[in-house]
């Protein structure tokens, strides 16, 4: 019998992104795309929906992926795929910080979830 998922509390600025598996096997995330708003800080907390004891086993749950070697033009400066500080990120309450990147409404971040084997890529973009 699975364990019960650890509750989460949120943060007044935290964007939840939830992350499972659907009855064919294969990942979900919603929302897709997330946005976050600089203005206030807001930052992304991903969350596995899967029903087990999450932190407790060898390895994490999933895995979040920006690429660390993409680069955009924006506003003349070279800036990484990421909107983060970090591009890599594990696991039930992985938390991506504040963006770092201008807002940009216009431009989405892809990333990639990985979870048992599987893979997904979905967006999130940074607003004022």
């Amino acid at each position: 019998m699975a364990t019960p998922k650890q509750a989460f509390v949120a943060g007044p600025q935290d964007v939840l992104v939830k992350i499972g598996l659907n009855s064919a096997g294969n990942i979900t995330v919603t929302p897709d795309p997330f946005y976050i708003r600089k203005g206030i800080d807001e930052k992304v907390v991903w969350l596995c929906t899967e029903n087990h004891e999450h932190g407790t086993e060898a390895s994490p749950c999933f895995t979040v992926d920006f690429n660390k070697n993409e680069k955009i033009l924006n506003v003349n400066k070279n800036l990484p795929g990421s909107p983060f500080r970090d591009w890599h990120f594990c696991g039930h309450g992985a938390s991506s910080g504040p963006a770092i990147v201008a807002p940009n409404e216009e431009k989405l971040y892809k990333y990639t979830v990985s979870m048992h084997g599987k893979s997904v890529d979905p967006e999130g973009g940074v607003k004022p």
